[in-house]
C-alpha cells in the first residue's frame, strides 16, 4: 500500500510540471493520474484493449484486436480517439490482476480539440464515468477564460480580483478558492478546483486541480 501511495505522489508531482503548458492551439490539454481496474471482457476505459481473464502465463488481454499476456509491471499504452474530440494517451502499467479484474496504474494525456465549456450541475456528471486527475496553474490575462471553463478575469479591485461569467459574488482576495464544473465536449465533463495565487491589473494567477469525466 505504501509503494503504491509513493508511485501517485510521483505522478502526480510529473503532472505539475506538465499541466500548466496549453497547446498552442484552441485545443485543451491535460496530463492526468490514472488509476483503475477491469473485470473480463471489460475494455480500459475509451480505448480498445480488453481484459479476456488470468492464465498461467499472465493476464491475457486484446490490444487492437490482438492477442497480449501482460505480467505485473508490464506496460500498457495506447493512443486514440476516446469520444469525437477527446484524443487519449496511455501510459500505464499492470499492478496487479486476478481472476475477477485487472489493475492498471500511469499517466494519461487528454486532449480536447474543440472544447465548447458550458456549465453544468453536479447532478449531470454520469455515474459510469472514467476518472481521470491533475494539476493545472494557468495565468489568465484579462479579459481571458480560465481554460475550459466561462470564467474570466475581469481585473484588479481594491476589494479583489473581479471575476466574470459566474453566478454570485464576483470578488476574490489571494487564496481564495475559484470552482468550476462544466462540459467540454458530447462525453467529456470538466471540475476546476481552483486557488487564486496571484492578481495585479493585467493577469491573474490560478492553481488547483482538474478532474476529468469521460463517459463510456
Amino acid at each position: 500500500m505504501r509503494t503504491r501511495w509513493l508511485f501517485l505522489v510521483v505522478i502526480l508531482a510529473l503532472t505539475l510540471a506538465a499541466c500548466d503548458q496549453q497547446p498552442a492551439s484552441s485545443a485543451l490539454e491535460y496530463s492526468t493520474a490514472f488509476e483503475g481496474s477491469v473485470s473480463p471482457g471489460q475494455t480500459l476505459p475509451g480505448t480498445d484493449i480488453k481484459y479476456m481473464g488470468k492464465t498461467d502465463q499472465g493476464a491475457q488481454m486484446t490490444i487492437g484486436g490482438q492477442v497480449a499476456l501482460k505480467r505485473t509491471l508490464d506496460s500498457l499504452t495506447w493512443k486514440g480517439e476516446a469520444a469525437p474530440g477527446v484524443i487519449l494517451d496511455y501510459n500505464l502499467r499492470v499492478t496487479t490482476f486476478d481472476a475477477q479484474s485487472l489493475n492498471a496504474l500511469g499517466t494519461t494525456k487528454i486532449t480536447v480539440s474543440n472544447p465548447k465549456p458550458k456549465a453544468v450541475a453536479a447532478t449531470s456528471l454520469p455515474k459510469d464515468a472514467a476518472v481521470f486527475k491533475g494539476v493545472v496553474t494557468y495565468d489568465v490575462p484579462r479579459g481571458k477564460t480560465i481554460p475550459g471553463a466561462i470564467i474570466t478575469y475581469d481585473g484588479k479591485t481594491p476589494d479583489g480580483a473581479k471575476l466574470g461569467g459566474i453566478e454570485g459574488y464576483a470578488l476574490r482576495k489571494t487564496a481564495d478558492s475559484i470552482v468550476w464544473l462544466g462540459q467540454l465536449a458530447d462525453k467529456l465533463w470538466l471540475e476546476l478546483d481552483l486557488r487564486l495565487v496571484a492578481f495585479d491589473e493585467n493577469a491573474m494567477q490560478v492553481t488547483g486541480t482538474a478532474t476529468l469525466y469521460l463517459k463510456p
